[in-house]
Parts: structure tokens; C-alpha cells; sequence
């Protein structure tokens, strides 16, 4: 078995710490809360690969100290480098891509769009 080199792991680890910012845009997306374009981008992406099924497996685990080995292990796999390849692009396009998204009234502002786009969505239905 070939030994990761430091940068393998520093990817890794960038992913395996970023499994949960991941999970969060689809929680957010299920719950119809705004999301940023950024986020919808990083989205795109990851069910364009089918990952998301495999990335609530990976989340669900509370990490000790040898899950987290083991699931660094599991992040040295090509999928996951793909990850790491796409939560760097879209971090360069918004720095803040795992924020809560508002508008110049900050969170006040995405409370009333996340409620007027629930309200959007029941008289829709």
C-alpha cells in the first residue's frame, strides 16, 4: 500500500473537517432555507458525482480518535479529492460559502425570505 504523502493528508483532512458544512447545504436545501449561489454551485457538483448518499453514511459517524483515522483513510479515495478540488474552487468564488446567507439586514433577512419562499411553496402546493 503506497503511503499518502503530506499534501494527500492535508487535502484528506480539508475534506473529512468539511464533511459537515457539505451536509449542512442539504439540510438547509431540504428545510427550503436561501442558499447562496455558491452553495447551490457546490451542490450541483457533489449530486452530479452521486456522492450525497455517501456522504450522509460518512457524516453520521461521530468520529474517536480511530473513526477519524479511519475515515481520513477513507478521504485519500479519488471521489473525495474530487471533494476537495470543488470546496476549494468555490471557496476562491465566496470565502464564506458555509455562512448562514442574508442579505444587508443579515439574519433577519434570511428568516423572512426562508419564510416567505415556505409560504411561496404552500399556497404552490
Amino acid at each position: 500500500m503506497k503511503r499518502a504523502s503530506d499534501e494527500e493528508l492535508v487535502r484528506a483532512r480539508t475534506v473529512l473537517l468539511a464533511l459537515r458544512g457539505f451536509y449542512g447545504l442539504y439540510v438547509m436545501h431540504g428545510l427550503l432555507m436561501p442558499d447562496t449561489p455558491a452553495q447551490a454551485a457546490l451542490r450541483k457538483r457533489i449530486d452530479a458525482w452521486g456522492m450525497f448518499p455517501f456522504l450522509d453514511h460518512l457524516i453520521a459517524v461521530s468520529p474517536s480518535p480511530g473513526e477519524f483515522a479511519e475515515s481520513l483513510t477513507v478521504c485519500l479515495e479519488p471521489p473525495f479529492d474530487n471533494l476537495y478540488e470543488a470546496l476549494m474552487e468555490q471557496l476562491a468564488a465566496d470565502p464564506g460559502i458555509f455562512r448562514i446567507p442574508g442579505d444587508d439586514t443579515g439574519a433577519v433577512g434570511f428568516g423572512e425570505r426562508w419564510i416567505r419562499t415556505l409560504r411561496e411553496q404552500t399556497a404552490a402546493g
